[in-house]
């Protein structure tokens, strides 16, 4: 084929979205949903068919096996959630707008993953943001989604300004927009300039709000007043976008020292924090939100370290987890009675402080060895799975006996090794992490387990109980971060009905 038919077929992808946002809101719901399922099974379809074009694309299109994997990725989940959105939304008055900025979302996301050019990725991150708070408003009456939209709508302000301001920045260095052209220039490690430093801080910026970071990060929590399905799509599809940005952006992003350590220092005390929360959780989509804060500030540590295979293993693993997790999130109910049924017992006294020990132990050998800032480093919280897996073992309703369990643990292992060595060879680049860097990390492993501890052997203690209370608060960081924006930007929020009633009565009084 002709490198014109390659450019056709990354055209006609986000196209085959707006077409069917276009006409699928004119149709019967049934027929529109049918239009829409039809648009997405013609853009994946097409995603298939683009590594198998042999001629390059022009300068407008990025056709990297990531930008390739991401586009397969996208428009799976598109898919999935549009056939899963027919049958939920059955019934419902909003289905034509649903559909709509469904599949406009899904279309500059396509855009997004597939363009060389930083004005158009931009353009299209824009349009994400603008879409997505249309289906974040679906039911514009309920108190708590209008005020998650309304954070989310002044935090992707923040993104999209610092997203522009880097390309600023990097168009007076490099003369250019194409994304080849400016990373063409850190393909050998260089010292950047203070420009391209502040560029790069803008970047890890933008990705970090996001991916919801601390202390933005509550609007994500409180979304799940929307329809389940545009939690299914935020949570696979968009929320990852700040991983992917940092992966377009790998050989900048690795020669930027004060980018990496913004994104060690807040990801990673993010990471560390909404992980422990989650144990605080019982509503299974809240759970699943706090766990996506988690996951999400894992993965800009994992590109922090220069490790980008793992991240893009990491971004397309997370997004097919969540989209079933979300999706499946009605039989979780039934789940968790069984489980109140039959409450799990804690681990054994002793098997925790022996799980840190082994931490502890392997963290000095690795130190001791010099081994810290290598690659052995990064099997060091991976070496740890299976022993917390035995750990736990006790605590289920139908206890595992010691040989299955280690042997799961050590086919995880297996599993993941396999899978870091085919994504690694897609990443862009990748590094070993530096000592401080891993050390760093550690210290959050470290952590991580401490706590963990206090709050599975010591949870009546004063410290248990503090611990879990500020854990269950969120530290409190939402409420601050909700103050600030309705001070900056107040939000006209939706009345309950009983108080829409007392206002009239009041007002009526008033006039007599």
């Amino acid at each position: 084929m002709t490198g014109n038919w390659t450019d056709i077929v990354f055209i006609a992808l986000p196209l085959a979205y707006f077409a069917s946002a276009a006409t699928a809101p004119l149709l019967a719901p049934a027929a529109g949903w049918r239009t829409v399922q039809t648009g997405g099974a013609a853009a994946l379809l097409l995603a298939l068919l683009l590594p198998w074009l042999d001629s390059p694309a022009s300068g407008f299109f990025a056709a990297s096996p990531m930008n390739l994997t991401m586009t397969v990725l996208v428009s799976f989940i598109g898919l999935i959630v549009a056939r899963f959105s027919a049958h939920y939304l059955e019934g419902d008055e909003g289905q034509a707008r649903f559909q709509r900025w469904l599949q406009v979302t899904l279309g500059c996301v396509a855009i997004v993953v597939t363009s060389n050019h930083f004005g158009a990725l931009i353009a299209a991150w824009i349009g994400i943001s603008l879409s997505l708070h249309q289906l974040l408003m679906y039911y514009p009456n309920r108190k708590r989604a209008v005020l998650a939209a309304h954070k989310k709508f002044i935090f992707a302000r923040i993104a999209e300004l610092s997203l522009i301001a880097a390309a600023v920045l990097l168009y007076q260095t490099h003369g250019s927009l194409l994304l080849s052209d400016i990373l063409a220039a850190y393909a050998t490690p260089a010292e950047l300039s203070l420009r391209e430093q502040l560029a790069a801080l803008l970047i890890a910026s933008a990705a970090m709000v996001k991916c919801a970071q601390f202390p933005m990060h509550g609007w994500l929590i409180q979304v799940v007043e929307a329809p389940t399905p545009v939690s299914a799509l935020l949570h696979a599809g968009v929320i990852n976008l700040g991983g992917f940005l940092l992966l377009a952006f790998a050989p900048l992003m690795l020669q930027a020292d004060l980018a990496n350590w913004l994104l060690l220092i807040v990801a990673g005390l993010t990471c560390v924090a909404a992980a422990l929360i989650t144990m605080t959780r019982v509503s299974i989509k809240v759970l699943l939100a706090w766990s996506t804060v988690a996951q999400m500030g894992l993965m800009l540590v994992e590109c922090a370290l220069g490790q980008y295979g793992l991240a893009l293993l990491h971004l397309v693993a997370h997004s097919c987890y969540k989209a079933y997790a979300f999706l499946s999130s009605g039989g979780e109910v039934e789940n968790y009675l069984r489980k109140q049924m039959a409450l799990p017992a804690a681990p054994g006294a002793a098997t925790l402080p022996v799980l840190f020990a082994v931490a502890a132990a392997t963290l000095l050998t690795l130190v001791y060895t010099g081994y810290l800032h290598s690659d052995a480093s990064l099997w060091l919280l991976l070496a740890l799975f299976p022993v917390i897996m035995l750990s736990e073992r006790s605590s289920q309703r139908t206890q595992a006996s010691l040989i299955l369990t280690a042997g799961l643990g050590g086919l995880f292992v297996i599993a993941y090794a396999v899978q870091k060595a085919i994504f690694g060879g897609l990443a862009p680049v990748t590094a070993l992490p530096g000592f401080a860097a891993a050390l760093w990390c550690a210290a959050l492993a470290t952590l991580l387990i401490g706590a963990y501890w206090v709050l599975r052997q010591r949870g009546h203690s004063d410290l248990g109980r503090r611990l879990y209370r500020n854990l269950y608060a969120g530290f409190y960081l939402d409420e601050w971060a909700t103050r600030v924006t309705l001070a900056v930007w107040p939000a006209r929020l939706p009345q309950r009905a009983a108080a829409r009633k007392n206002t009239v009565f009041l007002d009526q009084e008033n006039l007599s």
